[in-house]
């Protein structure tokens, strides 16, 4: 088992129905929430005393409280006393469905697996929604488990984000749920339709294949109307890029072609060893930002406005693999079902069993490179948003949100991606603002997100397409989940 699949497999896996307190949005009577600061990222402004009306699952209208007017008339009226509304998070890089990766035997021979059950995404779905997160994208997994996902929640029995998703992702290396490879145009074509079939309205391409089979994947699934999302390694970005890829996911942009001179020549020498791990530092110690290759790349993502989820948190778990316990406290992990809580620290362990101490040190080192890759690309002009590379959210979120902040980004910015630029980045035109006409999603918070990021952790109350949750009631429902076998 080559030792590179595993890494950014690892990075690819990172990271009975609940009642609402409220009726379906379909059969809503008009809520009032006010007293309320209401913050928009999309437009930069703070409401103070701030009030929504929200009926049949979207904001009807909004406004702030005047001395001489009077607050509008509804059949039920939230006092949210001085608290902070802000839009529902989004998260376009979030493997709902998937399992713990595994290794199990098949025709006497080891294969990964990431199979997952439907109580164990049940689980990672309401506590997702219970840290804030009411829509989210899936670029990758089984694709019938996705389909199933979001046909139980948009029947309202299995609460948690909307879902948007790829199916299995084109990979010559097997994995029990978790990828296809076809072995010729036709076959590819038959994959990709049934994919559609099921719902998914990516393709994803992965990191194992040849150039040629990129540009197949991309024609391919454009010919059918699907967008084609890409997890990429020797293959360039850029190649990608000059055939209309539609996304790119993880700050791991590492062929060699995007470099130049003698650091293309090191990086080179290092990955003569195709078992090693290490490239995923490596590249980032050799790359110039200001060079030939990566400028051409800037300006065509930025010109073509290619999507791309960095999942900044993916690296860092990776370099820091071995500090764990200080960056994510048992208690976090509540979001991750037990059977993913166990043994998560010990599986992104495994890529860097064999670093030196020099290496890890060299490793964690690159963390402020590849922000800056970040930083590069946001000033470009190529459009971001934000993603975990998780089962579940939460924790990992909000540390997406915070190596965002050490990037360079404001507040204000970096809130902007989670919602807004979410949003633009799903194609979800009446989502990420709270405005008039918009889908009804937001959260209550009891602290100032715009003061300090961890804000997020005050979370109390979730609204999702007009249905209220109380997310301690959410956090109660989860024990029900946490007896599954896999």
């Amino acid at each position: 088992m080559k030792k590179s699949l595993l890494v950014c497999l690892i990075a690819n896996v990172l990271v009975a129905g609940v009642q609402a307190d409220s009726l379906n949005p379909a059969q809503q009577v008009a809520v009032l929430y006010h007293n309320a600061t209401l913050i928009n990222p999309a437009t930069e402004q703070q409401l103070n005393d701030g009030w929504l009306l929200v009926q049949d699952g979207r904001i009807v209208q909004m406004g702030q409280l005047q001395a001489n007017n009077s607050l509008p008339i509804a059949a039920t009226q939230i006092d949210l006393q001085d608290q902070y509304v802000l839009p529902g998070l989004i998260d376009v890089h979030l493997h709902l469905t998937a399992g713990p990766m595994r290794v199990e035997m098949q025709n006497g021979n080891p294969v990964i697996t990431l199979k997952g059950h439907s109580e164990l995404t049940r689980y990672h779905a309401i506590s997702t929604l219970a840290t804030g997160v009411t829509t989210a994208f899936s670029p990758a997994g089984e694709t019938e488990a996705n389909a199933e996902y979001v046909h139980q929640q948009q029947a309202g029995n299995w609460p948690g984000p909307k879902l948007s998703y790829a199916g299995f992702v084109f990979e010559p290396t097997p994995i029990l749920g978790g990828s296809v490879y076809p072995k010729n145009e036709a076959a590819w074509q038959a994959e990709i339709s049934r994919q559609k079939a099921l719902g998914a309205e990516y393709i994803k391409l992965y990191q194992g294949l040849s150039k040629d089979e990129v540009a197949m994947g991309i024609r391919l699934a454009h010919a059918e109307g699907l967008k084609a999302i890409a997890h990429l390694d020797s293959v360039s970005w850029q190649f990608a890029a000059d055939l209309g890829i539609d996304a790119l996911t993880h700050a791991l942009p590492t062929s060699a072609e995007l470099l130049n001179g003698e650091g293309k020549a090191a990086y080179l020498a290092e990955r003569k060893n195709p078992h090693s791990g290490r490239f995923t530092y490596s590249w980032f110690k050799h790359v110039d930002y200001d060079n030939a290759p990566m400028q051409r790349l800037f300006t065509t993502l930025a010109h073509q406005q290619t999507r791309i989820d960095l999942t900044l948190v993916a690296n860092e778990l990776i370099y820091f693999a071995r500090e764990l316990d200080s960056l994510y406290s048992e208690p976090d992990m509540w979001v991750f079902h037990p059977k993913m809580r166990k043994n998560w620290r010990t599986t992104l362990a495994a890529p860097s069993y064999d670093w030196t101490a020099e290496e890890v040190t060299t490793a964690k080192q690159q963390l402020p490179k590849v922000q800056q890759l970040f930083k590069r690309l946001y000033d470009a002009g190529v459009p971001l948003a934000i993603g975990t590379d998780s089962v579940a959210s939460g924790p990992f979120y909000l540390r997406e949100l915070e190596l965002s902040q050490g990037a360079g980004l404001t507040n204000w910015q970096v809130l902007q991606l989670a919602t807004h630029g979410g949003a633009n980045h799903l194609g979800l035109h009446d989502h990420g603002q709270l405005k008039a006409g918009y889908v009804a999603d937001f959260i209550v918070l009891q602290a100032n997100p715009l003061a300090a990021l961890d804000a997020l952790n005050t979370v109390h109350t979730v609204v999702q397409q007009g249905t209220r949750w109380r997310v301690d009631e959410l956090k109660a429902r989860l024990a029900s989940l946490t007896d599954i076998e896999l």
